[in-house]
């Protein structure tokens, strides 16, 4: 098994967990992260190539992680491990917290976390310990998404979930991604969610919720604006699917991922809601300077408890759905 690349000399190693180089070299490890490259987690001034990494994010990226890291089983993915076969490899591109490669080595699939983030990456280790994934179908790689360090050829299927808007230019990632990706190989997004049905109480509850959500995130992004910080021009969700659908077609929809889908509706509280926003846990928004997110942050909590009561973070939405699975193929040129 040939998929990783020397970063000193360029050759190609041996092994699902790489091997050191006919060249002497031996990529290194830092926490069980292998190092395959020493770039900058977040690169955003000067001439050159931009990228956000979440380097300043952390487990806030996922707020029912952060308040309730006990609760932290992760399903399988059977249902795609059913199409792209057992022991095939698949690489997660801005992999974060894991849980999509967490998911896919509980299937078997042999999974290749990568990121631009030791931060993320350690926790998505401590991640995998906890959820009991066999060691043989993970590994987590530090890399750069504008130079992945595998061969041509070298992956069945890529993910790659939040990756493709935070980076200045989409198209030379996905220049990367089709590189290494197998010319039959599946380029994979997770698609809508389909609601199982709520009561008429619990729909008028989620109206209220997304209705305060909406307007609480608006009111802090109108601070954060006024006080002369907007978006870096980097790429765009636009931009994004632009360039996946330049390069792929949708193949098979798979309707039901099992994601979220049980017997019993569950409860999601607006303080898990606005958790992202309370901690600057985004792209962009890390790299505010701190007195102005913590005024701003004030000025919303203060708005926030006028309209909605001081309880307003134990508004609650109810979640009862499934979530769909897209492949897709590459397009004929």
């Amino acid at each position: 098994m040939k998929i990783f690349k020397c970063t000193k000399c360029g050759k190609t190693l041996d092994g699902f967990k790489p091997a050191a180089c006919d060249c002497g070299y031996i990529t290194p490890v830092i926490n069980s992260v292998y190092q395959f490259t020493d770039d900058a987690p977040i690169s955003v001034d000067g001439d050159g190539l931009k990228w956000l990494g979440y380097e300043m994010v952390g487990k806030n990226y996922e707020p029912g992680y952060f308040y309730d890291q006990k609760d932290n089983k992760i399903g399988n993915s059977d249902y795609l491990a059913d199409y792209i076969g057992r022991d095939k490899i698949l690489l997660d591109i801005g992999a974060g917290l894991a849980p999509a490669s967490i998911s896919f080595a509980l299937s078997g699939v042999k999974s290749i976390a990568a990121d631009i983030s030791q931060v993320m990456l350690e926790l998505g280790v401590k991640r995998a310990v906890e959820n009991e994934v066999n060691d043989d179908n993970i590994i987590f790689t530090r890399m750069n998404g504008y130079k992945l360090e595998l061969a041509d050829n070298s992956v069945d299927a890529v993910i790659a979930i939040d990756v493709l808007h935070q980076v200045d230019h989409p198209e030379l990632m996905m220049d990367e991604i089709l590189r290494v990706l197998k010319p039959d190989g599946y380029f994979v997004r997770y698609g809508g969610i389909q609601s199982l049905g709520y009561t008429d109480e619990q729909n008028e509850a989620n109206i209220k919720y997304n209705e305060a959500q909406s307007d609480i995130d608006k009111f802090y992004s109108n601070l954060i604006s006024e006080a002369g910080y907007s978006e870096p021009p980097f790429s765009s969700w636009e931009k994004a699917d632009e360039c996946v659908n330049e390069n792929f077609i949708e193949y098979k929809v798979i309707e039901s991922t099992g994601h979220y889908n049980n017997s019993s509706v569950r409860e999601w509280q607006l303080k898990l809601g606005l958790h992202k926003t309370k901690t600057k846990a985004s792209g962009s928004k890390q790299l505010l300077p701190d007195e102005i997110h913590n005024e701003a942050w004030m000025k919303t909590d203060e708005y926030a408890k006028s309209k909605y009561g001081e309880n307003y973070e134990e508004m609650t939405r109810y979640y009862h759905y499934t979530a769909n699975m897209k492949l897709y193929k590459r397009r004929d040129k």
